[in-house]
């Protein structure tokens, strides 16, 4: 030490020790290839969205279907009905049916009066302690789609109609 204060002082230059140069360059060497790995595995495990050529990877394609068309059965039904007991009770329904055919749609506006009879006729024999119920509701819905599609295959000669929806529902 005292002989690089001597050179420091005579204007010599001080060197640092050669191996203290070359573990840092593997030091750095290593963590560059740690984080490279790191980044392979994650892109390899977590599943990347480009395959490795660059190319983006194909999903299997899904069946295509045409989209939904749904027309409302305005206005509201409004059905009394009874419970158990025999008191008096209300509904006011709000549906709207569904049809993937636009010819179906039209289909089914044209023929609303004897749909939201058939309808009104089936609701109007519910029981209070049933249509309360979350399954009591989807049979009715079950049951109206089904009515529906009697009415559609009478009218059109098939039943078109895929599914129907309340969009209000209010029971007293």
């Amino acid at each position: 030490m005292a002989e690089e204060t001597e050179q420091a002082e005579e204007g010599g230059e001080v060197t640092e020790p050669t191996g203290g140069g070359k573990k840092k360059i593997i030091l750095i060497v290593a963590a560059l290839a740690l984080i490279g790995g790191g980044v392979f595995a994650a892109m390899t495990f977590l599943g990347e969205d480009e395959a490795a050529d660059g190319e983006e990877l194909v999903e299997e394609p899904t069946p295509a279907s045409t989209p939904p068309i749904y027309t409302s059965l305005h206005p509201p039904l409004v059905v009394n009905f009874k419970d158990e007991l025999g008191d008096a009770h209300f509904m006011q329904i709000t549906m709207e049916a569904m049809a993937r055919d636009q010819e179906i749609i039209n289909a089914v506006r044209e023929h609303t009066p004897a749909i939201r009879n058939a309808l009104i006729l089936l609701f109007s024999s519910a029981i209070y302690e049933e249509v309360t119920t979350l399954p009591g509701k989807k049979k009715m819905l079950a049951d109206g789609l089904a009515e529906i599609q009697r009415v559609m295959t009478e009218q059109i000669g098939e039943p078109g109609v895929e599914a129907v929806y309340f969009t209000a529902l209010v029971i007293q």
